[in-house]
């Protein structure tokens, strides 16, 4: 059954993962600059089947900008998201360890609360909070106090930052689309289209058509 959603989000600058409850099959994406919105807005287009059946430079989608288009880089643009198979690794957060910070086109590591972790209420930590790395390190030797605010950071661990993250966005079975860093803008605003059709058909070269006209299976 076909579905349509819109939306909004204020962007930080990084990556992010956007959740609809299906894989789009068409995205129509704005990023808007309030502070200059008569020359800042740009248009961005992509359909699923552009990660189906194009070339890796190629599947990202494309921009329109004051009416000039251009294709986004690889790994630079739009991308299906389906937890099912791309869920990330989330481990208990362990003392001096080292941990990847998230990047423009990619998450940092994930961890949640050990049993005995504490949150800045002095309350025990909540083990279904999510915390993703945003400035790379070695953890210190003691656990940090979490905050469990969605988008803000907890205290440094040792020079480690933790960014607390939506628990719903890592579970399986979460489906949406990305957009890669590349593309955001920190304080700037973000809308989108997306449509799940009833159908998405590749017909294949139409060279192979008879008489110009695509065997569907139409009755005569």
């Amino acid at each position: 059954m076909s579905q349509i959603k819109v939306g909004h989000f204020e962007q930080d600058g990084s990556a992010v993962y956007v959740p609809c409850g299906f894989i789009p099959s068409y995205l129509m994406f704005i990023d808007y600059d309030p502070a200059t919105p008569d020359t800042d807005i740009v248009l961005y287009h992509w359909f699923s089947a552009m990660e189906d059946d194009m070339d890796a430079n190629d599947q990202e989608g494309f921009s329109v900008t004051e009416g000039a288009t251009a294709a986004l880089a690889d790994d630079g643009g739009f991308a299906a998201y389906d937890s099912e198979s791309a869920a990330p690794t989330i481990a208990d957060w362990a003392a001096s360890t080292s941990y990847t910070a998230r990047t423009a086109t990619a998450n940092g590591s994930f961890v949640r609360p050990t049993t005995s972790g504490a949150i800045d209420s002095g309350e025990d930590a909540d083990r279904s909070l999510i915390f993703e790395c945003v400035t790379a390190g070695t953890s210190g030797s003691t656990e940090p106090v979490w905050n469990p605010a969605v988008g803000e950071n907890s205290p440094s661990d040792n020079g480690v930052v933790w960014q607390c993250v939506p628990e719903a966005t890592y579970r399986k079975g979460y489906q949406g689309f990305s957009v890669a860093g590349d593309l955001l803008t920190d304080g700037q605003e973000a809308f989108f289209l997306a449509i799940l059709a009833d159908d998405d058909i590749d017909f294949g070269d139409s060279a192979d058509w008879v008489d110009g006209i695509a065997d569907i299976g139409q009755s005569d």
